[in-house]
């Protein structure tokens, strides 16, 4: 098999079977469901490839999918589904056309939640993370970045110029509370890193037109489905939280039967 740089290997399904993708910024520690969680939910001969990022920030969409595509494309197996989590899912459009362009059938497309990022989101982000930091931040030091961050969030705001300004806040805020507490700072880089690297590949997905791409789709919404689920040709709702979708059984089932699947395992 190709060496893969741009994927991660979360099943390795059977000797000659069939190709899943799935597009997702996926880090450890965050509360939300991951492919991680639905993967050995999925029929066991398909392999199950999550992406990861091109090494460094700022780069343009392009760079994003001609790296998955082309390892993709040069391991040579037959791609069944192309699978997006939230933002992920405008890369994820655009990957599946690449696919159905070299191959005799289209790829599923199989979303899941389905947004286009925008600063709100990116705020929601970011205080989930400054909550993260509640045993090294007081209270008080949360909510003050909090504040800032929200306050910065204006209607013409830049989206990469707001996600420099959450870089800074967080390195001040969080910077502060690990020198008082004489904590290593690696580790506060190694977070800084993640998010800029989350910021670019959020900026890049929004260079994406996806609205042509999701009419192709199948939408898989929580009982708060996002405003681009309404895009998807097909939905398919399920009584369950957003932060949990990818590891309710009933959201694996409905994927199986997307796929054609026999089995839910």
């Amino acid at each position: 098999m190709t060496q893969l740089s741009g994927w991660k290997v979360l099943g390795p399904g059977r000797a000659g079977g069939e190709l899943v993708l799935a597009v997702d910024f996926a880090t450890t520690g965050r509360s939300d469901s991951a492919f991680t969680d639905l993967a050995p939910r999925l029929d066991p001969e398909l392999a199950v490839w999550e992406t990861r990022q091109p090494a460094g920030d700022g780069l343009p969409a392009e760079d994003y999918l001609a790296l998955w595509d082309g390892e993709a494309a040069a391991d040579g197996r037959r791609v069944r589904a192309v699978l997006g989590y939230c933002a992920g899912s405008v890369f994820a459009g655009e990957l599946a056309a690449r696919v159905a362009a070299r191959q005799d059938e289209a790829p599923h497309l199989v979303l899941f939640e389905p947004e286009v990022p925008e600063p709100a989101g990116l705020y929601r982000d970011f205080a989930a993370m400054m909550n993260q930091f509640a045993s090294v931040l007081t209270a008080e030091e949360v909510s003050a970045a909090q504040q800032e961050a929200d306050a910065a969030r204006t209607g013409d705001v830049d989206f990469g110029a707001y996600g420099d300004v959450l870089v800074r806040i967080f390195m001040e805020r969080a910077g502060a509370a690990f020198a008082r507490e004489e904590l290593d700072t690696e580790l506060l880089d190694e977070f800084v890193a993640v998010f800029r690297s989350y910021v670019s590949y959020l900026d890049a997905a929004r260079r994406i037109d996806p609205a042509a791409a999701w009419r192709t789709a199948t939408a898989v919404s929580s009982r708060t489905p996002s405003q681009g689920a309404a895009l998807a040709g097909r939905n398919v709702g399920i009584d369950v939280d957003h932060c949990d979708m990818l590891r309710d059984e009933r959201v694996a089932e409905a994927v199986n039967r997307i796929l054609g699947s026999r089995v839910a395992s």
